[in-house]
């Protein structure tokens, strides 16, 4: 059994070591260094004080299992209202629903808030999983780039998936 909420300060240790395992152990990050907690702290405050959601599932046991957070798609203004999506979960925890449920709660979460529309980019080859995740979850392919990453020694390709938010286009966003 696990909750989803919102995260706050004190989850930004484990949200910290979550990513630093993605980082340096998975091709699904193209950074090469793990960021510190001050950094993942600045990262978490900058999205926290733009308004973008960001969650936590914990387990019965209070274990932050895993992450969710969207950010700007594109930090120019014609864009402010489709963001990209990111999901981490800690190992022993993958496998279990967790990014399910995650996705699955970011989506509603950055629908109330008025998005339109959530980019994901997902890294091959470690992401087949995302991949197959949002795809169960209405992404649709746009586009894919084939060996533009450089890491560990191998190219990576990034794959990009939209989805719909709420009305979507098919109304204008209140300005």
């Amino acid at each position: 059994m696990h909750r989803i909420r919102p995260a706050e300060h004190r989850d930004i240790p484990d949200i910290t070591a979550i990513y630093a395992h993605a980082v340096k152990e998975l091709l699904v990050s193209w950074e090469y260094e793990a960021p510190s907690l001050e950094e993942m702290t600045r990262r978490y405050e900058l999205r926290k004080g733009a308004g973008f959601p960001f969650l936590v599932t914990e387990s019965a046991d209070g274990d932050v299992m895993g992450y969710a957070h969207v950010d700007a798609f594109n930090k120019r203004p014609g864009f402010r209202f489709t963001v990209e999506d990111s999901i981490y979960i800690a190992p022993e925890f993958r496998r279990l629903g967790v990014g399910r449920a995650l996705l699955n709660a970011i989506i509603t979460e950055a629908t109330s808030v008025g998005f339109r529309q959530m980019i994901a980019a997902i890294s091959l080859p470690d992401g087949d999983a995302s991949l197959a995740l949002h795809r169960s979850l209405g992404f649709q392919k746009v586009g894919e780039f084939p060996n533009i990453g450089w890491k560990r020694g191998q190219w990576l390709t990034g794959v990009y998936l939209q989805r719909t938010l709420g009305v979507g286009a098919h109304e204008p966003p209140a300005e």
